[in-house]
């Protein structure tokens, strides 16, 4: 008699991340139910159009696309028609087909598949009862798996925290399944393949199946000062496009790098440069140090073979979800973290990893054999358990054919204040950390911190470098007041870009070293003429602060003095009433600024006639305004109106400053 087959269907792509675990769990499929038959669903021109058929499984092809950013109208037609296309095209191989189960791994390739299942069980009220489980890769879902949990009957996860995030009752632990056939070979036999020695150092470094810009260019640009040690040899698998249209290509980068590197024909032979490796197992066997990106996949894979590790995570993405995974990884003593980062002081907008401190990391654990021994150790042990195993149980549960399999729990990750943070909310936690509602920050909380930053300034959005002028002016971030005093002198940035530079100014004065004193100087001076009003009070708002920090000279205090008694007369009263104020903390020439004064005694608005009171206050409190002036000159300011607040607040002002004259009187 005939085996019945047991249909399934697997989707998921893009990239090798989406790919990889989805095989892992279809060669485990095989494994446990040898009847089953499984077909692939995949985009063509992607890492599944290369990766999948090399293991035997039939692949169909569908049309699928990224959510167009932004709201073109265009493209998000363009969009439409695709993902209909690819609707159409799912549904008739899934009707084809009648698998007992999809299981998708997420990206948009698997999109169409997984809503074609959920749609036609819903159109045919329960006829179609193809069942859906997915896999959630990282700790946060991405968009397309955000949006196929509600289709899905069951969410596979790496990570237990991600459990939180889903449907109730639907998400379980699995982790994260890696490749059966990357098995465990023995180092000298692969060394020997390889060609290399038994007693080299050897780096292996890669960034997924399309290859990592910063891995890739960190590496290459280090190769020439690495490769000086002539033990020490390199393994580089760089990465390749799929299709002919593409971004990035990889290889061709780091191979344009090499050229200028100037190797020797030896060093030459100890960089063992690759586009697309197959044999992982191979490479992994041969390195004593793997230099990585922090998604799952990675991670995961290179803990399971017990290698040490240098991640350098993606910033800035999903929620920080690879600084995360790092971080996870750092903690548990398997590896060591370079952080990305840009340079806008210099104009560098692309992150990048630093050369000298990717160097000098490696220098350190190379010359560190009883700690790579320890990494080696605790790499094998932060991963325990089998997930494909894990998920083809929960699968075959999910499809009627097995026992329910007993609930897993993974490894709790320790919750990271500032990962996750938006230039809104970081702004948010640094004002929190400042006032004492959050614990002070510690030293590696703030080069994060300061990494992000340097990530928003390198937006070319002007609000979210706005942003990034509050935040480094809260956290005391000194090293970017020259970028901030550049954009508070340019008269071409947005006016609240100008304006929010200043503020960060008046707190980063004070951390300001003297070769940075007459840049600052020049730029409050073309801050207090700014066409936008917020600039000018932001900016006169600073003076006080660069007075105070730096002294000024009689010329600078005379220059200072004018633009001020010009902004007395403002159309704005914010920028008059800043004047009065920042006029009180440097003025000598008492009888002149009390003429100035006086022209305001009956502004229009109260708020200008209670900055003179407190004006008023500060100059008895330097000194300079003996108490029988300052008694007779407040009499002659009117201080009516409330301005409909509920207090009486120019008056509360003017007992406040008559108690302090009396003060003085007795004194």
């Amino acid at each position: 008699m005939k085996e019945k087959k047991i249909k399934f269907i697997f989707t998921g792509g893009g990239s090798g991340g989406h790919v990889s675990p989805a095989l892992a769990v279809a060669a485990e499929l095989k494994k446990t139910l040898p009847e089953a038959e499984i077909t692939y669903i995949g985009v063509k021109n992607k890492a599944e159009a290369h990766m999948v058929p090399k293991v035997g499984i039939p692949l169909k092809f569908v049309k699928s696309a990224p959510l167009p950013q932004g709201k073109s109208p265009v493209k998000l037609l363009k969009f439409a028609i695709t993902m209909f296309s690819g609707l159409s095209k799912a549904a008739l191989l899934l009707l084809k087909i009648r698998p007992a189960a999809v299981f998708a791994t997420g990206g948009f390739v698997s999109a169409p598949t997984v809503f074609a299942a959920w749609i036609l069980r819903k159109a045919t009220f329960g006829l179609f009862k193809t069942r859906i489980m997915i896999h959630e890769s990282n700790t946060d879902l991405g968009k397309m798996n955000k949006a196929a949990a509600k289709a899905a009957d069951k969410v596979a996860v790496s990570f237990s925290e991600t459990i939180r995030h889903l449907p109730k009752n639907k998400g379980f632990f699995s982790g994260y399944p890696v490749r059966s056939s990357i098995a465990l070979e023995e180092r000298s036999s692969a060394r020997k393949e390889l060609g290399i020695p038994d007693d080299a150092f050897v780096i292996f470094a890669f960034g997924g199946s399309q290859g990592s810009r910063t891995i890739n260019r960190v590496l290459a640009n280090s190769a020439k000062k690495l490769l000086e040690d002539p033990n020490t040899y390199i393994i580089h698998g760089a990465g390749k496009p799929f299709g002919k249209v593409y971004e990035y290509h990889g290889f061709n980068d780091v191979s344009g790098i090499l050229e200028k590197q100037q190797l020797s024909e030896e060093e030459k032979k100890r960089y063992l440069l690759r586009d697309f490796i197959d044999n992982m197992g191979l490479y992994y066997a041969a390195s004593d140090l793997l230099v990585i990106r922090a998604g799952a996949g990675s991670i995961v894979e290179v803990c399971r073979q017990g290698k040490p590790s240098l991640i350098i995570p993606i910033s800035n993405i999903g929620n920080d979800h690879q600084i995360g995974n790092a971080r996870f990884i750092e903690r548990a003593g398997a590896a060591a973290v370079i952080y990305e980062r840009t340079d806008p002081l210099n104009g560098i907008d692309i992150a990048f990893a630093d050369a000298d401190e990717f160097c000098e990391t490696v220098s350190k654990l190379r010359s560190d054999a009883h700690k790579l021994a320890g990494m080696s150790e605790a790499a094998k042990n932060i991963f325990p358990g089998n997930p494909a195993e894990i998920i083809v149980k929960n699968l075959l549960y999910l499809c009627h054919l097995g026992e329910k399999p007993a609930e897993i729990k993974g490894t709790e990750f320790v919750n990271d204040r500032v990962l996750g943070l938006n230039s809104t909310t970081l702004e948010k936690f640094l004002q929190k950390t400042k006032s004492g509602a959050e614990k002070p920050l510690e030293a590696d909380e703030v080069k994060l911190i300061k990494n992000k930053i340097d990530m928003l300034f390198s937006s070319h959005n002007p609000v979210i470098k706005a942003r990034a002028c509050r935040s480094s002016g809260i956290l005391g971030y000194s090293e970017v007041i020259p970028l901030i005093i550049r954009y508070a002198a340019d008269k071409n940035s947005a006016p609240f870009l100008s304006r929010d530079a200043f503020a960060a100014l008046k707190q980063l004065s004070l951390v300001c070293e003297t070769d940075k004193r007459e840049n600052l100087y020049n730029a409050i001076l073309s801050g207090l003429e700014n066409s936008y009003y917020e600039t000018r009070f932001s900016a006169e708002r600073c003076i006080p602060a660069f007075a105070n920090h730096f002294g000024i000279s009689e010329n600078e205090r005379g220059k200072f003095m004018e633009l001020l008694f010009k902004n007395m007369s403002d159309h704005c009263f914010e920028v008059r009433a800043e004047a009065v104020l920042a006029a009180a903390q440097i003025s000598t020439d008492i009888e002149n600024l009390l003429k100035h004064f006086s022209k305001l005694y009956f502004d229009a608005v109260w708020k200008v006639r209670m900055a003179i009171l407190q004006a008023f206050e500060i100059l008895i409190k330097r000194g300079v305004l003996d108490k029988s002036t300052a008694a007779s000159e407040i009499d002659k300011i009117l201080i009516t109106s409330n301005g409909y607040t509920t207090e009486y607040e120019l008056k509360k002002e003017y007992n406040s400053l008559i108690e302090l004259i009396s003060q003085e009187k007795k004194s």
